[in-house]
C-alpha cells in the first residue's frame, strides 16, 4: 500500500499541467493541504477522537496566503479518569507559496505544534495540492513531507498522502494514506464531511497499519467558518 501512495505523489506531479482552482480544505482528515484561509476569514474546529478526547483549534486568515492559529488538546474529557490540559496551547501556522493555476500546484509551508490520539505532531511540512475540474465534480490530490523534530530538522522526516473527492461544493469524500514513511505506525483514512453553512460536519475512520492496539477507530470533528 505504500508504494501505491507514493505513486499518487509521483501522479500528482504529473497531474500539475491540467486546469485546476484554489480549493478550500485546509486538511483531509490528518494530512495538510496546500489551501489556507482568505484575508478575514475565522475557522474553530473542535476534534472528538476516541478516548474521550477533544483536540481545539483556531486558525485566523490575516492575508490570503497566510493564517495563523492555535491549538489546545484536552484528554480524557469525555468518560472516567482524571482530565489532562496539554499546556501549553501549540502554535499553528501555514502560508502559500504559489497558487494551483493551470502550470503549477499550490505549495504551502507550515508549522503544527499538537496532534491527538496516536497522531505525531507535524511540525514543520511543506504540502502539495492539485485539484482537478471533471466536469460536474473536482478531484483534489495532496500530499505532504514533515517532521515533528524541528529543532533537529531532517533527523526524522514522514510523509503523508491522499485524495479527495467533492461530490458537491457541500459533499466531500476523502482518503489518505498518513506517515508513509513510518515503520510500523502508517494510517489508512476515510473521511465524509458535509458543509451545512457555517458548519461543516467531519467522520473519520481510521486504520492503523501497524502493531497498534487500537487498530480501528473514529473520529468526529465540527468546523465553524466565519468573517470579520
Amino acid at each position: 500500500m505504500k508504494k501505491i501512495f507514493l505513486n499518487l505523489l509521483f501522479l500528482m506531479n504529473i497531474l500539475t499541467f491540467l486546469f485546476a482552482s484554489q480549493a478550500r480544505n485546509i486538511e483531509l482528515v490528518d494530512v495538510p493541504t496546500a489551501n489556507t484561509l482568505i484575508r478575514g476569514e475565522v475557522r474553530v474546529d473542535i476534534k472528538f477522537y476516541p478516548g474521550g478526547g477533544i483536540l481545539n483549534r483556531l486558525y485566523v486568515g490575516f492575508f490570503d496566503r497566510l493564517m495563523v492559529g492555535g491549538a489546545l488538546n484536552i484528554r480524557n474529557l469525555i468518560g472516567t479518569g482524571d482530565v489532562e490540559l496539554v499546556f501549553p496551547p501549540k502554535f499553528l501556522g501555514k502560508i502559500r507559496l504559489t497558487d494551483d493555476t493551470s502550470t503549477i500546484p499550490a505549495i504551502s509551508i507550515g508549522y503544527e505544534g499538537e496532534s491527538y490520539f496516536d497522531i505525531k505532531a507535524r511540525g514543520l511540512f511543506i504540502s502539495i495540492t492539485k485539484e482537478l475540474n471533471l466536469g460536474s465534480f473536482f478531484i483534489q490530490l495532496d500530499g505532504a513531507v514533515y517532521t515533528n523534530e524541528f529543532t533537529q530538522f531532517g533527523k526524522e522526516i514522514d510523509a503523508g498522502a491522499g485524495i479527495s473527492f467533492a461530490i458537491t461544493p457541500e459533499f466531500i469524500i476523502s482518503t489518505e494514506y498518513d506517515s508513509i514513511l513510518g515503520n510500523e505506525d502508517g494510517h489508512f483514512n476515510i473521511g465524509i464531511g458535509y458543509f451545512f453553512d457555517p458548519i461543516e460536519i467531519d467522520i473519520g475512520i481510521k486504520y492503523g497499519l501497524g502493531n497498534m492496539e487500537n487498530r480501528l477507530s473514529r473520529i468526529l470533528k465540527i468546523l465553524y467558518i466565519s468573517y470579520f
